[in-house]
Order: C-alpha cells, then structure tokens, then sequence
C-alpha cells in the first residue's frame, strides 16, 4: 500500500446523515485509503453509529476527540492530523461528516500526483444540494460553470474570493499539508487562514482537476458554518483572523503586493491607525523601497491618511 489516502472525517452530531457520508466514501473507485471519523464529542448517536458501519470495512475507524484538544473544529482537524502523521499518509484528503464523494473523487485527484512528483496537491470542483435524491453523478451534467479552480495564481485568486476553494478539494501530498494545523483559536474563518497562511508560506504547485467530485450539503448546521458559537464569538474571530493574517503578511521576506495593497486600503477605509503604521513601517524598508509599486503604496498612505 505504497499510494495510501487518509481521509480525515470530521464529525459532530450528525448520527442522522454520516452514513449518507460514509457509504459514498466507501465506494471510492480507488480503494488504497483510510478512512479516520474524528469526533469533537458528540452528544447524539454518531459513536454508535460510526463504529457499527466500522464493524464491516476496515479500512474505516473512529477515533474520539481526547480532552486534550480545545472545543472546535480546528482541533478536531489537527486531532486528524496528527493521527494522519501516526500512519506515515502520503495523501491527506478533508472532509465532513453531511457532504458527498463521488465515487472517482479519489481516483481522478490522486493520479496526477502520482503522475507529477512536483505537485503538492489537486483541486476539484463542487456543487451544492439540499436533498440526495437530486444528484446525478454525471460530469456534464454536474458542471453548471459556477465553481472556479483554475487559476495562474490560485494564492490571489483565493484571497479575492475568486476560486471555488473549500478543506474538502483538496488533495494534499501529505509531507506538505502536515506541517500545518489549524489555528484552535479561532471558531469562524478557520479554513480561510489555514489556506492563506500555507499560501504565504509556500510556493504551492497545484493541479486542477475540472470536474464535480464531492458535493456540499446546504443547510443552516453545516459543521463549518457558526456551530460552536455565537455571532460574538465569529466576530472575534474574525477580527483575530484579520490581525493575525497582517502580521504574518508584515513579517514574510517579501508578501506579495495585491496583499500589502489590500490590507492597506482596508486599513485606511477602517481607519485602523495602528494597522497603517505597521504597513508604512514595513514598506520604509530598504528592500521595498526598491520596489517602485510598494514605494507607490507608502506615498499613497500618506496622501490618503
């Protein structure tokens, strides 16, 4: 088993739907997998639920969240992880415990890494539903052209909301995705920064893979949606995100302009004072200064605040 997927199942109280989830996992038409349910402590049924369909494939355990981890879905991601890192993966592949695979998602997202020993992972398109009985797994029938993932540089197209990119896409090589968890501090946007800081971090060689493999239940609990919190909570988090996010952006050896740009125009339209010092402060160094486009942005600061 050379070419193994972990597939890492997040789940929260989802004894109702989760089976619906597992069975189209289980008939993945490339069956070299793992599949790891990792539960952040379900109230409900979903134990019993889960390791009764385990009983029958095992390729497929559960694994509940240890008190160790805080509250959330980021430590439940990172509980996966570091689980996936245990088993030495070689991919990792996200997912939730109320969407859908289908059934090639695995086998047509897998063989242009093992085709390409440079990519770091493959992106798919998606699409929503409200009820099961509505999906036909026909490719062209699926594609409706509204989800985007191609793109020259994703890391941009991404952070301007442009490319259709969500945890379940993916495909990652694992020795590049397990270097990062998910930020536990944060209960909303998680996903969002997760991506932008590997983005920032990385040079990330990606293929995409232009066809509907999963597809995204449409409800008001989805687990990645306001679950663990109320909308105080999101907005601290959101506020973190944003602060956390400029100050990696300030400290890399050289962020790319669109986000130094982005960052600053909110800055000033928000009148963040402290945030325009902080960019003024970093585009005053010698190295941006050779940078006529961030010496533009520095003069453009002080014109407009």
């Amino acid at each position: 088993m050379e070419n193994k997927v972990i597939i890492l199942l997040a789940t929260f109280n989802r004894a109702h739907l989760i089976l619906e989830t597992l069975d189209s996992i289980k008939n993945q038409t490339y069956t070299d997998f793992k599949c790891l349910v990792t539960d952040d402590n379900s109230t409900d049924e979903t134990k019993e639920v889960v390791t009764d369909f385990c009983k029958n494939d095992s390729r497929f355990s559960y694994h509940r969240k240890p008190s160790t981890y805080p509250e959330g879905l980021s430590a439940n991601r990172n509980f996966g992880l570091d689980l996936a890192e245990e088993l030495e993966a070689q991919f990792i592949q996200f997912f939730d415990d109320d969407d859908l695979m289908h059934p090639k998602k695995l086998e047509l997202q897998v063989a242009p890494l093992l085709k390409d020993k440079t990519l770091d992972m493959t992106l798919c398109m998606y699409r929503k539903f409200d009820l099961i009985e509505i999906i036909e797994f026909n490719f062209e029938k699926a594609n409706d052209g509204s989800c985007h993932i191609a793109f020259k540089d994703l890391f941009k197209a991404f952070f301007l909301n442009q490319a259709n990119l969500n945890s379940l896409g993916p495909l990652w090589k694992a020795s590049k995705i397990l270097k990062y968890r998910f930020d536990e501090e944060l209960y909303y946007a998680e996903e969002r920064e997760f991506y932008l800081r590997i983005f920032l971090l990385e040079e990330i060689r990606y293929k995409p893979v232009e066809k509907v493999l999963f597809w995204y239940r449409k409800h008001e609990k989805a687990i990645t949606s306001n679950l663990y919190c109320d909308s105080s909570i999101k907005e601290k988090s959101e506020e973190l995100f944003a602060k956390k996010y400029l100050d990696a952006i300030l400290s890399s050896k050289n962020a790319p302009y669109f986000l130094v740009k982005s960052y600053l125009k909110i800055s000033i339209k928000s009148k963040r004072v402290i945030w325009i010092k902080k960019i003024r402060k970093y585009l005053s160094k010698p190295e941006n200064l050779k940078d006529p486009k961030k010496i533009a942005l520095l003069i453009y600061s002080y014109l407009k605040y």
